[in-house]
């Protein structure tokens, strides 16, 4: 992880996996009000990116995992 030594926390993880499945089943775009107060901790680890898309006609904050957060989930899902 980027800047921070602490773990995320379940609260944050939980909101990382669903992310990740929304972009593997091509649910539609997880969107920064989804992810509420976990974004930041997110985003300071490196687990998440962020891109603005055009939804619709406007554009929105648009939340997408880092390679960092898919190897993040894979060592939990293995451990």
């Amino acid at each position: 992880m980027k800047n921070s030594k602490r773990p995320p926390t379940e609260d944050m993880i939980r909101k990382l996996k669903n992310c990740l499945e929304r972009e593997l089943e091509g649910n539609g775009l997880f969107l920064a009000e989804e992810m509420k107060s976990s974004m930041p901790g997110l985003y300071k680890r490196g687990l998440i990116k962020t891109k603005m898309e055009m939804v619709g006609t406007k554009r929105l904050l648009c939340i997408y995992v880092s390679e960092e957060g898919k190897l993040y989930l894979e060592n939990l899902e293995v451990e």
